[in-house]
């Protein structure tokens, strides 16, 4: 079994579309519908989505997932999350250890993709136990669905 976490206050709207999106979906939408003009934030919202898109092109675009209780990589570790079970067959999900051999050849992808896996390392995360999808995933395949708090300080004993 493998798990998506997102932050719990976004619970409702994943399950109001039906699926998991691509990581950065909820910017991209708010930008391409132009929700993010005459906002006190605009530019900084726009200069993010760039940013983002520019990370996506050397490194691709995922769905990510774990076989860990625990997400330290998906942002702030002191909102509550919800965790999503799948099996990584029903949803087509590629080990994120074998991805990276298989970018080995390409040195803007493989080295981006190693930033994003010591990251997650810093942040607490083993990269040798995410997986990915390509494409967003449908809640119909989902096992189970958690609420499951806040994850416990990586400092705790």
């Amino acid at each position: 079994m493998i798990y998506h976490y997102s932050h719990a206050p976004i619970r409702k709207e994943i399950e109001s579309a039906g699926f998991i999106g691509l990581e950065g979906c909820r910017l991209e939408y708010f930008i391409e519908a132009g929700l993010h003009l005459n906002q006190p934030r605009s530019s900084e919202l726009s200069y993010q989505w760039r940013s983002s898109k520019k990370e996506y092109k050397a490194r691709g675009r995922y769905v990510w997932f774990t076989e860990q209780p625990f997400s330290y990589a998906i942002g702030n570790p002191e909102v509550a999350k919800t965790r999503y079970a799948f099996e990584p067959a029903d949803i087509r999900a590629y080990s994120w250890p074998i991805l990276m051999d298989m970018a080995s050849g390409d040195k803007k992808r493989f080295s981006a993709m190693k930033a994003v896996s010591e990251l997650g390392m810093n942040s607490g995360d083993d990269p040798f136990k995410w997986w990915v999808t390509f494409e967003e995933v449908s809640l119909e395949k989902c096992q189970s669905i958690d609420e499951i708090g806040a994850f416990p300080s990586m400092h705790s004993s």
